[in-house]
């Protein structure tokens, strides 16, 4: 049994909207040196339960804790401790790149001198002209802003990064480029929630896998186990698991032929 605290930690989260039920008692343990690969459908609920890891939304029942706390005791520890790129950037458009992320570190309140290199380092690894750097955020590509929105959720080293469709709008080689980077960030101490429809990018970046399907969590553990020790691919592996309806596809293909 693994004696470390969880990074994360949700017990028997459940989350409604009127009627509608989203969530039904989620329960996970997310520990240090892993990279957590939430999958879904769309309206599966991820979004949802992202929101209520970074206190967008409360629960309706259950506990979330973040290194063993939670945040109605210690809010501004906690967010001090993660970084978010939310599927939804939040990117001043009249700012340069420099400025958005020289103004999220110093947020963070960190020391000018080290904040600097570390704009400038990442900002190299991430991009091929680091004349980028002085350009307004609103000229940036969708892949452009992606990548800035990675390195505001890095700056200040966060022990808990959590990332919501992380590759969309990357071009094949920035997607690389994001899981050399992730695999590098990933440490003992570290942990990694990522969320993406992208299962060719989660297996390559994952150690373990989460299976969001009807409001629940119907499959959590190592990717290793999910995939048969790599017989199948993640995306076979979640097929099979979600009991996808072959009958209706081969109905389809009656009708299109």
């Amino acid at each position: 049994m693994n004696s470390q605290i969880p990074a994360l930690r949700l017990d028997s989260v459940s989350k409604r909207y009127g009627n509608n039920k989203v969530l039904e008692e989620v329960s996970l343990k997310i520990y240090p040196g892993s990279c957590y690969g939430l999958l879904g459908n769309n309206g599966a609920g991820k979004s949802t339960l992202i929101n209520m890891i970074i206190d967008l939304t409360r629960a309706d029942a259950g506990r979330v804790e973040i290194m063993g706390k939670n945040y109605g005791h210690s809010p501004l520890w906690i967010k001090s401790r993660i970084g978010v790129l939310p599927e939804q950037e939040l990117l001043n458009s009249e700012f340069s790149g420099m400025e958005q992320l020289r103004f999220t570190g110093l947020l963070y309140g960190l020391n000018e001198t080290d904040l600097i290199l570390r704009i400038k380092t990442l900002f190299n690894f991430f991009f091929d002209d680091i004349a980028d750097l002085d350009k307004a955020c609103g000229t940036y590509s969708t892949g452009m802003r992606k990548k800035l929105g990675l390195i505001a959720a890095v700056l200040h080293k966060p022990d808990l990064l959590i990332l919501d469709e992380p590759f969309a709008g990357l071009d094949p080689r920035s997607s690389q480029s994001m899981i050399r980077f992730l695999r590098t960030y990933l440490n003992e101490e570290r942990a990694i929630l990522l969320s993406s429809h992208n299962l060719s990018y989660v297996q390559q970046a994952a150690t373990d896998i989460g299976v969001l399907h009807n409001r629940k969590l119907m499959y959590s553990g190592p990717i290793n186990e999910f995939t048969g020790n790599g017989v199948n691919q993640v995306e076979k592996s979640l097929f099979d698991l979600l009991n996808a309806d072959e009958k209706s596809i081969l109905d389809l293909a009656r009708v299109l032929s």
